[in-house]
């Protein structure tokens, strides 16, 4: 089994491949999403106030990347 998603949306220009999840406090919303990268996948985390990104190389790497930042936001609060 190959552990790395394939990237055949790379066309040079970052492309949305996706929402992990959703989560809110109060008014705010922040999302998680994967997106195309020429290095790997890209997830963005977007927050009303903020803006995060890693570069991830595996499968592996996005799943616990977009887990460690939704524990990181369940545990100040966020739902």
């Amino acid at each position: 089994m190959n552990p790395t998603p394939p990237r055949e949306h790379w066309n040079g220009h970052p492309v949305e491949l996706g929402a992990a999840w959703t989560l809110r406090k109060g008014e705010k919303e922040a999302r998680c999403s994967l997106w195309s990268h020429p290095l790997g996948w890209e997830m963005r985390l977007f927050t009303t106030d903020s803006l995060g990104s890693q570069v991830c190389r595996s499968l592996d790497e996005i799943l616990e990347t977009q887990e460690a930042w939704k524990m990181a936001l369940i545990e100040k609060g966020w739902r």
